[in-house]
This record gives C-alpha cells, structure tokens and sequence, in this order.
C-alpha cells in the first residue's frame, strides 16, 4: 500500500518564478552577501499612514471578526465608487467583492466561469501565474506567443486566429502589463472585445497595475466599452500602486450572477477576506492620496528612464520604454545568443556572479528576455546598473 502522495493537478502546478528567484536571493542576503533583488513586483515605499492607521484602529477598536464572504457592505460600495470615479466603470455594490489580493480575485473569477476542459485563451507575456489558475480551475490554458515587434499587443487577426483554431472559451488580459509595460491604445482593446462577443467569450482583466502610467498612457478596460461590460470580470485594487502587497486585498467586479458565485466560493476557500485589511483598503477608497501618489509615479519614472538609459548602452541587450506598471523587459537575446546560453543560465549566472536577481523571459512565455523590477531604489538601481554592465561587458 502506497503512501499519502500528491494528485496529478497539482503535479501539474509550477511553483511560482519570481517568489522561487526572490527567495533564492533571500537565501544569499541573509548569509550575508550584498544582493540586489529586481525579481519581485514590491514597491519599496511604505503603505501609506492614514491607510496603515486605519489597520491599527481596526485591531485597538476590537474590528477582528468574521465579515460577509465578499467583503463588508461598506467597502464594497465604496469601491463602486472608486471604479466609477477612476474609471468610468459603473457597477452597483453587489457587483463588487473583496478578495485577498489580485491572485485570490483571478482564482475565484476562474473557478467561476471555466468549465471542465474549457480552452482558455492566455496573451503572452503573462504574469506567471495564469496558467496555474487556469489549470487549477480545470481548465486548459491556451498561450499565444508574444508579439514583440508590435510592442507586445497582439494584432486582433492574431487573436481571433487562436480563437478559431483552439475553440476558446474565455480569455485572461493584463494590461498595463507584467512583464512588459505594454499599454494598448483603445482600438486594440475594442478589437479583444468585438472578438469576445463574436465568439460568446468572457474576459478576465486583471487591470491590477492601472494607474501606475508614463508618457501619456491612458488606460482602457475592456469593461468600459461597447460589449464588454456584461461579459468582463474586472480585478483591480492598491496592491502595487499603495504598497499593500503583505496586506492581501483586491476587489473582483463584474455581472452580478459571478460575482455571487465567487462570493460562495470564497465563503468556502477563505471564509472572508481580512478585516483589518478590509478597513485599511475602505481608508484607501476615501481619502485619495494626490500629493503622495503623485511623488511615487515621479519615482517609479525616474527609475523607468534611469534603467531604459544605461541599459539600451549596454552591449547585447536593448530595453523599449515601460508604458506602464514598474517592469523592465529587457531583449537579452543577441548577448546570450554571443554567450551561448539562454536568458535562465544568464539569470543564473547574474546572481551567482554577480549577485542580481532578475527573471528570466521564459517564467512568462517570452525566452530571450529578462524581466528587472525597477519598484527599487534608486540606490539599488544603480548597483544593479552596475552589475548587469559588467555581466554584458564579460567581467
């Protein structure tokens, strides 16, 4: 008699690229060596303090029990407000939920809307997690490959063809995009929601990185426009753009018959989301931050024209400004074509040589370049500058 072992879905789940190379140099650090980290998406700014207080309240005042699965009837309405306000996307309170961070609100959207063997259609590249979530939710993830010459928004023929060939059901969207900063103009997002209803298909938009924008960029939901509202399940929230990664808070909106099925789901996978988060997120929703925002998308800018400058000097890899999010996708492929390697053995090579963490391409569907998060400090920018030079130059 066997043991206790694990089933074949989960065989099937990866662990997670950038938490696996984030630790790895966790590791390194704390056996003391000078590591400079660029492989997690974690703003180095503090949560802002009327928000963080807001959390301290909540435990003083004894606000640390149960709430309603999809969140505190407060907050949901509040963040109807906040799509609206934001983004010109009307929802009422009961379309809105509260999840525990933006990987928690795609998990509960997917185990909503695949079925068994639904084809689910994944635009490459993708934050690495995509897949997992489709497969977890008994789906089959579908990628279509990456479009670099097209600034990594994929021609609406190119979709249309994977829809047709591959019998798609659904499809999950990301922009502005991890890894790559892409920002699609509006047409482009139109063309995805005109093939949506075409076909019967519902989107996932993981909207989650949609107000950190540069150089113009405007952000376009597929939930604003003609056809799409009724058939997008928007995530978004202050993970990225107020520093509440640790705290686990998102919101999930979209029609109300899924918004109740994920509320049922979440009842039975995490009971509620966190009250004390919850009350710091309602803070988040109520008192807008201009002046302090606006001092982290100064920030987060100079850094962008800081990486894209000393980068595109460096022999072998060239770096097209981010539009949005705070992600570096660095084209690596002439320097590990010259080396020999591929753009894992660099990644590994850069932090055993060099102690600099970054992501390899691959983790999301695009070989040949290496992700860097510039949600760093300058100070550590600039030694990851340094050590990435001396990799491309041969040191």
């Amino acid at each position: 008699m066997s043991g206790l072992v694990p089933n074949a879905r989960s065989r099937r789940i990866e662990e997670s690229a950038t938490l696996a190379i984030t630790a790895k140099a966790a590791r390194l650090f704390a056996a003391g060596r000078d590591v400079v980290s660029l492989g997690a998406g974690e703003p180095d700014f503090p949560t802002p303090s009327p928000i963080a207080a807001a959390g301290v309240r909540a435990i003083e005042q004894g606000n640390t029990r149960y709430t309603a699965a999809g969140g505190v009837p407060p907050l949901r309405a509040a963040g109807a407000r906040w799509f609206e306000q934001t983004f010109g996307l009307r929802y009422t309170a009961d379309e809105v939920m509260v999840c525990a961070g933006a990987k928690a609100a795609l998990h509960m959207a997917l185990e909503a809307v695949v079925e068994p063997g639904d084809r689910v259609l994944i635009l490459a590249p993708y934050w690495v997690s995509y897949p997992s979530l489709v497969t977890m939710a008994d789906g089959e993830p579908v990628v279509l490959a990456a479009d670099p010459q097209r600034g990594f928004v994929h021609a609406a023929a190119a979709i249309e063809q994977a829809v047709r060939q591959h019998g798609i059901k659904g499809i999950v969207t990301n922009f502005p995009n991890n890894p790559s900063g892409a920002v699609p103009e509006r047409a482009d997002v139109q063309a995805l929601v005109d093939i949506a209803a075409r076909h019967g298909l519902w989107i996932v938009s993981d909207e989650i990185y949609s107000t950190l924008l540069y150089d113009g960029a405007r952000h376009v939901s597929p939930a604003s426009l003609p056809g799409g509202h009724e058939r997008t399940v928007v995530v978004n929230g202050f993970t990225k753009s107020h520093t509440l990664t640790g705290w686990r808070t998102s919101f999930l909106a979209g029609p109300r018959p899924v918004v109740e099925a994920c509320c049922r789901i979440q009842s039975q996978v995490l009971g509620n989301p966190c009250t004390i988060s919850q009350a710091a997120m309602l803070t988040a929703c109520e008192q807008p931050l201009g002046e302090e925002m606006a001092r982290r998308m100064q920030a987060f800018d100079e850094r962008r024209r800081f990486l894209v400058e000393h980068v595109n000097r460096m022999p072998g890899l060239t770096l097209t400004p981010p539009r949005g999010a705070f992600y570096a996708l660095v084209d690596a492929r002439a320097l590990c074509a010259r080396r020999g390697i591929d753009a894992v053995q660099m990644c590994e090579q850069l932090l055993d040589r060099h102690l600099l963490a970054a992501v390899p391409g691959s983790a999301f569907a695009i070989p040949g370049f290496v992700r860097l998060s510039y949600a760093a400090s300058m100070a550590q920018l600039e030694k990851a500058v340094q050590r990435l030079c001396a990799f491309a130059e041969g040191a």
